[in-house]
Protein backbone atom coordinates (compact mmCIF):
# COMPACT_ATOMS: atom_id res chain seq x y z
CA UNK A 1 0.00 0.00 0.00
CA UNK A 2 1.29 3.58 -0.96
CA UNK A 3 3.02 5.57 1.99
CA UNK A 4 0.02 8.14 1.42
CA UNK A 5 -2.79 5.30 2.17
CA UNK A 6 -0.90 4.78 5.71
CA UNK A 7 -0.66 7.74 6.71
CA UNK A 8 -4.02 8.71 6.08
CA UNK A 9 -5.18 5.79 8.84
CA UNK A 10 -3.11 7.00 11.45
CA UNK A 11 -1.99 4.94 14.86
CA UNK A 12 -5.52 5.07 16.35
CA UNK A 13 -8.07 2.83 15.50
CA UNK A 14 -12.14 2.94 16.41
CA UNK A 15 -13.47 -0.38 17.72
CA UNK A 16 -17.10 -0.89 18.20
CA UNK A 17 -19.58 -3.44 19.06
CA UNK A 18 -17.82 -4.10 22.24
CA UNK A 19 -19.27 -7.52 24.65
CA UNK A 20 -20.49 -4.92 27.78
CA UNK A 21 -17.71 -6.83 30.07
CA UNK A 22 -14.79 -6.22 27.65
CA UNK A 23 -11.94 -4.24 29.38
CA UNK A 24 -9.17 -2.38 28.14
CA UNK A 25 -6.82 -5.24 29.17
CA UNK A 26 -8.90 -7.81 26.35
CA UNK A 27 -8.05 -4.90 23.92
CA UNK A 28 -4.87 -4.37 24.20
CA UNK A 29 -4.43 -8.52 24.53
CA UNK A 30 -6.52 -8.86 21.37
CA UNK A 31 -4.74 -6.16 19.22
CA UNK A 32 -1.19 -7.02 20.10
CA UNK A 33 -1.16 -9.50 17.62
CA UNK A 34 -0.97 -6.66 15.32
CA UNK A 35 1.59 -4.51 16.45
CA UNK A 36 2.86 -2.54 19.96
CA UNK A 37 -0.36 -1.26 21.72
CA UNK A 38 0.84 1.97 23.49
CA UNK A 39 -2.75 2.73 24.80
CA UNK A 40 -6.68 1.17 25.03
CA UNK A 41 -8.99 2.02 26.48
CA UNK A 42 -12.69 0.85 26.28
CA UNK A 43 -15.09 3.93 27.36
CA UNK A 44 -17.72 3.70 29.87
CA UNK A 45 -20.85 6.44 30.94
CA UNK A 46 -21.32 8.05 34.52
CA UNK A 47 -22.18 4.59 36.08
CA UNK A 48 -19.18 2.99 34.96
CA UNK A 49 -20.46 1.25 32.55
CA UNK A 50 -19.03 0.04 28.96
CA UNK A 51 -20.45 2.03 25.74
CA UNK A 52 -19.98 -0.66 23.80
CA UNK A 53 -16.72 0.55 21.88
CA UNK A 54 -12.99 1.72 22.84
CA UNK A 55 -9.72 3.24 21.56
CA UNK A 56 -6.75 1.68 20.32
CA UNK A 57 -3.52 3.22 19.54
CA UNK A 58 -0.37 1.65 17.58
CA UNK A 59 3.25 2.74 17.92
CA UNK A 60 3.05 3.32 14.00
CA UNK A 61 -0.03 3.73 10.99
CA UNK A 62 1.75 0.55 9.59
CA UNK A 63 0.16 -1.51 12.56
CA UNK A 64 -3.08 0.05 12.76
CA UNK A 65 -3.47 -1.04 9.31
CA UNK A 66 -2.55 -4.32 9.84
CA UNK A 67 -5.13 -4.36 12.76
CA UNK A 68 -8.10 -3.28 10.03
CA UNK A 69 -7.44 -5.36 7.93
CA UNK A 70 -6.93 -8.45 10.10
CA UNK A 71 -9.37 -7.85 13.32
CA UNK A 72 -12.36 -5.74 11.85
CA UNK A 73 -15.17 -8.36 11.35
CA UNK A 74 -13.74 -10.97 13.95
CA UNK A 75 -14.98 -12.12 17.60
CA UNK A 76 -14.15 -10.44 20.47
CA UNK A 77 -16.02 -11.70 23.97
CA UNK A 78 -18.89 -13.25 21.91
CA UNK A 79 -19.91 -10.50 19.24
CA UNK A 80 -18.16 -9.64 16.04
CA UNK A 81 -16.36 -6.66 16.61
CA UNK A 82 -16.24 -3.29 14.25
CA UNK A 83 -12.65 -1.94 13.61
CA UNK A 84 -11.75 1.03 11.51
CA UNK A 85 -9.44 4.30 11.42
CA UNK A 86 -10.26 6.86 14.08
CA UNK A 87 -11.64 9.68 11.95
CA UNK A 88 -10.46 11.80 15.45
CA UNK A 89 -7.01 10.62 15.34
CA UNK A 90 -4.91 14.03 15.44
CA UNK A 91 -2.48 12.53 13.23
CA UNK A 92 -5.04 12.29 9.78
CA UNK A 93 -6.69 15.42 11.12
CA UNK A 94 -2.82 17.21 10.61
CA UNK A 95 -1.83 15.16 7.44
CA UNK A 96 -4.93 15.97 5.65
CA UNK A 97 -4.85 19.69 6.74
CA UNK A 98 -0.94 19.98 5.62
CA UNK A 99 -1.72 18.02 2.39
CA UNK A 100 -4.76 19.97 1.35
CA UNK A 101 -6.94 16.08 1.37
CA UNK A 102 -10.75 16.64 1.94
CA UNK A 103 -12.18 12.99 3.14
CA UNK A 104 -13.90 11.54 0.12
CA UNK A 105 -17.89 12.43 -0.17
CA UNK A 106 -20.00 9.00 -0.72
CA UNK A 107 -22.47 9.90 -3.54
CA UNK A 108 -25.73 10.13 -2.03
CA UNK A 109 -28.70 7.97 -2.84
CA UNK A 110 -31.71 9.46 -4.97
CA UNK A 111 -34.56 10.66 -2.62
CA UNK A 112 -37.57 8.15 -1.89
CA UNK A 113 -40.72 8.92 -2.92
CA UNK A 114 -43.19 10.41 -0.52
CA UNK A 115 -45.39 8.17 1.38
CA UNK A 116 -49.01 8.44 1.15
CA UNK A 117 -50.55 10.43 4.06
CA UNK A 118 -51.59 8.05 6.81
CA UNK A 119 -54.74 7.77 8.54
CA UNK A 120 -55.16 9.15 12.05
CA UNK A 121 -55.16 6.97 14.89
CA UNK A 122 -58.40 6.12 16.91
CA UNK A 123 -59.04 6.66 20.58
CA UNK A 124 -58.89 3.20 22.65
CA UNK A 125 -56.06 1.65 20.57
CA UNK A 126 -52.95 0.33 22.99
CA UNK A 127 -50.01 2.51 23.81
CA UNK A 128 -47.99 0.03 24.07
CA UNK A 129 -45.73 -1.29 21.28
CA UNK A 130 -47.78 -3.32 19.50
CA UNK A 131 -47.19 -6.37 16.88
CA UNK A 132 -49.28 -7.37 14.14
CA UNK A 133 -52.84 -5.85 13.48
CA UNK A 134 -54.56 -3.51 15.89
CA UNK A 135 -57.92 -3.63 17.20
CA UNK A 136 -60.96 -2.41 14.64
CA UNK A 137 -62.79 0.30 14.23
CA UNK A 138 -65.86 1.71 14.34
CA UNK A 139 -65.69 1.11 10.65
CA UNK A 140 -64.69 -2.55 10.92
CA UNK A 141 -61.56 -1.76 9.37
CA UNK A 142 -58.41 -3.01 11.04
CA UNK A 143 -55.19 -0.75 11.04
CA UNK A 144 -51.51 -1.75 10.92
CA UNK A 145 -49.11 -1.34 13.94
CA UNK A 146 -45.43 -2.32 14.31
CA UNK A 147 -44.60 -5.79 13.53
CA UNK A 148 -41.86 -5.39 16.15
CA UNK A 149 -39.24 -6.48 13.50
CA UNK A 150 -38.09 -2.82 12.31
CA UNK A 151 -36.08 -0.59 14.64
CA UNK A 152 -35.22 2.72 13.84
CA UNK A 153 -31.96 4.38 14.45
CA UNK A 154 -31.56 8.14 15.69
CA UNK A 155 -28.39 9.94 15.65
CA UNK A 156 -25.67 8.55 13.34
CA UNK A 157 -22.57 10.22 11.94
CA UNK A 158 -23.52 12.38 9.31
CA UNK A 159 -21.47 10.93 6.26
CA UNK A 160 -22.59 7.68 7.12
CA UNK A 161 -24.25 4.99 4.84
CA UNK A 162 -26.29 1.99 5.53
CA UNK A 163 -22.96 0.15 5.31
CA UNK A 164 -21.48 1.20 8.08
CA UNK A 165 -25.12 1.14 9.91
CA UNK A 166 -25.04 -2.43 8.89
CA UNK A 167 -21.65 -2.80 9.95
CA UNK A 168 -22.30 -1.55 13.60
CA UNK A 169 -25.34 -3.72 13.96
CA UNK A 170 -23.80 -7.32 12.32
CA UNK A 171 -23.86 -9.83 14.80
CA UNK A 172 -27.44 -8.84 16.38
CA UNK A 173 -29.30 -10.75 14.83
CA UNK A 174 -30.59 -12.06 11.10
CA UNK A 175 -30.63 -8.78 9.25
CA UNK A 176 -33.19 -8.48 6.22
CA UNK A 177 -32.92 -4.63 5.18
CA UNK A 178 -30.86 -1.53 6.63
CA UNK A 179 -31.53 1.92 5.11
CA UNK A 180 -30.29 5.65 5.77
CA UNK A 181 -32.88 8.29 5.74
CA UNK A 182 -31.70 11.38 3.19
CA UNK A 183 -33.39 14.70 2.82
CA UNK A 184 -34.53 15.60 -0.37
CA UNK A 185 -31.13 17.69 -1.08
CA UNK A 186 -29.49 14.61 -0.85
CA UNK A 187 -27.87 14.78 2.63
CA UNK A 188 -28.79 11.92 5.69
CA UNK A 189 -30.97 13.12 7.84
CA UNK A 190 -29.36 11.35 10.87
CA UNK A 191 -31.34 7.90 11.26
CA UNK A 192 -32.05 4.98 9.78
CA UNK A 193 -33.71 1.76 10.08
CA UNK A 194 -32.63 -1.80 10.24
CA UNK A 195 -35.21 -4.56 9.54
CA UNK A 196 -34.99 -8.80 11.53
CA UNK A 197 -36.29 -11.70 10.75
CA UNK A 198 -38.09 -12.00 14.61
CA UNK A 199 -39.33 -9.42 17.26
CA UNK A 200 -36.48 -10.96 19.78
CA UNK A 201 -33.51 -10.07 17.67
CA UNK A 202 -35.07 -6.25 16.95
CA UNK A 203 -35.77 -6.10 20.80
CA UNK A 204 -31.65 -7.36 21.55
CA UNK A 205 -30.70 -4.41 19.10
CA UNK A 206 -32.58 -2.24 21.34
CA UNK A 207 -31.13 -3.23 24.49
CA UNK A 208 -27.76 -3.39 22.90
CA UNK A 209 -27.50 0.34 21.46
CA UNK A 210 -30.20 2.35 23.20
CA UNK A 211 -28.44 5.07 24.63
CA UNK A 212 -24.69 4.17 23.48
CA UNK A 213 -22.60 6.61 22.51
CA UNK A 214 -21.31 6.95 18.80
CA UNK A 215 -18.06 9.27 17.25
CA UNK A 216 -19.40 11.94 20.54
CA UNK A 217 -23.52 11.34 19.44
CA UNK A 218 -25.88 9.66 21.17
CA UNK A 219 -27.62 6.93 19.60
CA UNK A 220 -31.70 6.56 20.04
CA UNK A 221 -32.92 3.21 19.66
CA UNK A 222 -36.72 1.90 19.29
CA UNK A 223 -39.65 0.05 17.39
CA UNK A 224 -40.75 1.42 14.41
CA UNK A 225 -44.31 1.68 14.81
CA UNK A 226 -45.14 2.38 10.99
CA UNK A 227 -43.34 -1.08 9.63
Amino acid sequence: MADEEVMHVGRRVYVSNLAWRTSWQDLKDTFRECGTVVYSNVIKDEAGRSKGWGIVEFETPEEALAAINSLNGTELGGRTILVREDREDRDVKQYNEENGITPPVREPRAPREPREPREPRTEGRGRGRGRGRGAPTEGGEEVNESSGLQIVVNGLPWAWTWKELKELVEGTGNIVRVDVVYGRDGRSRGYGTVRYETPEEAEAAIEQFNGSELEGRTLSVRLDKWA
